[in-house]
């Protein structure tokens, strides 16, 4: 009972350590570093070197991903060899089974040390230096639970070596894969099952042989990770995560390959690892980080191939095709006048969109408009992609003048997504209240103003703003009479009179939020003519 209480114990600690290296050496990065990512992915080999380090420093595949996508999405990267990054990543994250192979623990051991010292007495300050430290403290988690995983190996060895359930299990590489795959899906990550792998190994729990099935299962099962990441992803992220799919399963093949080598030739592998370095565990993490390699490189292969057979099997979809940016091009990003000027356009291509919202709640409404819903995701991805272009410009050495515009055009853009939340809410509620004549006159009011602010938005802020804002007067007291009214009214069902209730909730917030963003057009406006 004492060794399964340390295996585990060891496990725990080595899980724990690597999500808290994950967790905070992602944010000591900083968007500095992250825009000098995004200039880096230029060309081939540079994406393959980049890739690979971002791996190795967020030991997550995923968070390479999410980077790259949001940098697609947001014009930074163009849709071409930036994708290839996180297939790239898996080398890198290959890099922790070879250092669970090294014995670590009297490092491990020094680092817990340092870092409850400088804990305890309070020496970390700033959240920089709190994120190194937490960073660190993975770091030697992770070791120092592979150190009481492989202490834990000895006593187990002893127990189970000869007994029949275990040599059955041994024997039968469909099992071992199976368990390795179960240990990947479990952990999210090939590379942390396959550490464990190598510990094994070293322990003398498994030998060479055996481990191949296990790592190969492991693998595998990384192919599911990445394949149900596919279907909700917009066009960059179904690729990019479709290209780790083939990744792996180049990967996957390489091991396979071996695992069947090993097990019809094993007098020539016994040999080959007499003549190598005798540390079997350090070899076995040497041909995982060969085979990320190997299936690094089949997917830059069938990146073409790939591409088509996602954009064939999994067309883009209205949102995704309404989600995409029009005026945000990467290559503006360093005339700070260009990107500050299309960066306004979007945020008026999304604000003339507005009317559209409430169109199929209006008796007359056009219905060939998209529905709200749809209109309302695209409108939360554009916007998202406005700011994340904004953030990069802002990367770039600007004046006073310049950050002041990039400020008021990121707050233009966060009103325009608010707007586009709030009329989805007010869409689901006029539709309960259709037949309300109240109601039909709201979604008309609604339309008219909303028709104005659309008109001021294509005119890039220049469209008469004190009429607009005239039209957008307060209506506080003349909802709050309204909601009184409806209260007194016995001819209307529960379900109407509360959804009269919200809309005029839903109303007020909704000119107020266009207020904000007339007034803001206006002022990037009036900052860009320096009136």
């Amino acid at each position: 009972m004492a060794t399964i209480a340390l295996m585990f114990s060891g496990l725990g600690l080595f899980f724990i350590g690597v999500r808290g290296l994950s967790a905070n050496l992602v944010p000591l990065v900083g968007r500095r570093a992250r825009a000098a990512f995004a200039r880096a992915l230029r060309g081939n080999v540079r994406t393959a070197i980049s890739g690979t380090l971002a791996g190795m420093i967020t030991q997550s595949s995923t968070a390479v991903s999410w980077i790259v996508v949001s940098f697609v999405r947001g014009g930074v990267l163009a849709d071409g060899p930036a994708l290839m990054a996180p297939s790239w990543s898996n080398v890198g994250t290959a890099l922790l089974p070879l250092i669970v192979a090294i014995d670590t623990s009297t490092a491990a051991g020094l680092v817990i040390g340092v870092v409850g010292f400088m804990t305890y007495f309070r020496l970390a300050r700033g959240d920089r230096m709190r994120n190194v430290m937490e960073a660190a403290l993975g770091a030697g988690l992770l070791l120092f639970g592979m150190h009481l995983v492989s202490i834990a190996v000895g006593p187990m060895r002893e127990a189970l070596m000869g007994h029949p359930a275990w040599n059955a299990a041994v024997e039968n590489p469909w099992l071992l894969a199976l368990i390795g795959a179960g240990f990947s899906l479990a952990a999210q990550s090939s590379s942390v099952a396959a550490a464990l792998a190598v510990a094994a190994v070293g322990g003398g729990l498994l030998d060479f042989g055996s481990a191949l099935p296990l790592i190969a299962g492991a693998n595998a099962a990384a192919m599911i990770n990445n394949a149900v990441l596919i279907p909700g992803e917009t066009r960059p992220g179904r690729v990019v995560f479709a290209l780790q799919v083939v990744q792996k399963l180049g990967g996957s093949l390489l091991l396979v390959a071996l695992a069947v080598f090993a097990a019809l030739r094993p007098d020539l592998v016994a040999a080959l690892l007499r003549n190598g370095s005798g540390d079997v565990g350090a070899e076995l993490a040497l041909i995982f980080l060969a085979t990320q390699i190997g299936g690094a490189l089949t997917s830059a292969l069938l990146e073409g191939p790939t591409r088509r057979a996602v954009a064939r099997l999994l067309p883009m979809n209205a949102v995704e095709t309404l989600s995409q940016p029009a005026f945000l091009l990467r290559e503006a990003l360093g005339d700070t006048e260009a990107a500050l000027d299309l960066s306004m356009r979007e945020v008026a291509r999304l604000g003339a969109r507005l009317p559209q919202m409430v169109e199929h709640v209006r008796e007359e409404g056009d219905v060939s408009a998209p529905p709200a819903a749809v209109l309302r995701a695209a409108g939360a991805a554009l916007t998202e992609a406005i700011r994340a272009y904004l953030a990069s410009l802002l990367d770039a050495r600007l004046s006073r003048d310049q950050v002041a515009v990039a400020l008021l055009l990121d707050d233009a853009a966060n009103n325009t997504g608010a707007l586009h939340e709030a009329l989805a809410d007010y869409a689901h509620e006029a539709a309960a209240a259709r037949a309300v004549p109240t109601a039909q006159r709201l979604n008309e009011a609604l339309h008219l103003l909303l028709g104005a602010v659309a008109d001021h938005a294509e005119s890039l802020g220049a469209e008469e703003p004190e009429l607009v804002l005239g039209l957008l007067g307060h209506r506080d007291r003349l909802m709050e009479d309204l909601r009184q009214r409806l209260s007194s009214q016995n001819d209307l069902s529960a379900e109407e009179q509360n959804a009269l209730f919200r809309m005029t909730v839903l109303f007020e917030r909704i000119v107020w939020l266009a207020r904000r963003l007339v007034n803001g057009l206006t002022q990037v406006r009036r900052a860009r003519n320096g009136t």
